[in-house]
């Protein structure tokens, strides 16, 4: 069941459009600090594809690290570790 963004996910996406800034880059970690390993790519995976630590679910159109029914969690180990040694 695929769950439609809510005002305050529409909001934060904006508040850290990340995705917007860094589409020329080639890859980024969404992963924001200080938030629970909360992802801000977006909620699909032509949205979160850009991710270093992006891989793409073969059960939906995401990225298998995203759990969007605790509002966008990342579940990668790999990305929050890169994100606490850019940090250090």
């Amino acid at each position: 069941m695929k769950m439609a963004a809510s005002d305050n996910d529409k909001k934060f996406n904006q508040l850290y459009g990340r995705q917007r800034r860094c589409a020329d880059l080639v890859s980024v970690n969404y992963c924001i600090p200080d938030t629970m390993s909360r992802c801000s790519a977006g909620l699909i995976w032509q949205e979160q594809k850009k991710c270093k630590y992006a891989i793409k679910s073969t059960v939906s159109d995401r990225c298998m690290h995203y759990i969007e029914s605790i509002y966008g969690h990342c579940d990668s180990v790999d990305a929050q570790r890169g994100l606490s040694s850019k940090e250090s």
